[in-house]
């Protein structure tokens, strides 16, 4: 699987390197209010890929954009979700507060995260 590739060699290139970027919000989040936001049983720090990575309302490309996430901001992931054979992660960025969905392909968790 490609999602489990890319964590486990980001992870890898994480601790080689000798550091553990470790997030702010290390805490558990509250219980969610509805059904689209998840619950989540253990939170992953990590990391945005690319500058102006839209977070979404929902898991989905059409979603409302709540927020942008950067490259120098870490994230604190909660969940994650496969819609339409895509991987989407339940996160909030921990420089903004915003909590939202944002695809595979714009963070990476420092590790896995169970499903939403």
């Amino acid at each position: 699987m490609r999602t489990h590739a890319r964590i486990v060699a980001a992870a890898a290139t994480v601790l080689t390197a000798g550091a553990l970027a470790v997030g702010s919000a290390g805490t558990a989040q509250a219980a969610p209010s509805s059904a689209h936001e998840p619950r989540a049983a253990q939170a992953a720090p990590g990391r945005y890929l690319v500058d102006g990575g839209r977070i979404r309302s929902q898991p989905n490309t059409g979603a409302t954009t709540v927020g942008y996430g950067y490259r120098n901001q870490d994230v604190t992931v909660h969940c994650r979700s496969v819609v339409n054979g895509e991987e989407w992660l339940f996160h909030t960025n921990d420089s903004t507060g915003v909590t939202g969905w944002s695809r595979w392909d714009v963070i990476v968790p420092w590790w896995a995260v169970g499903d939403c």
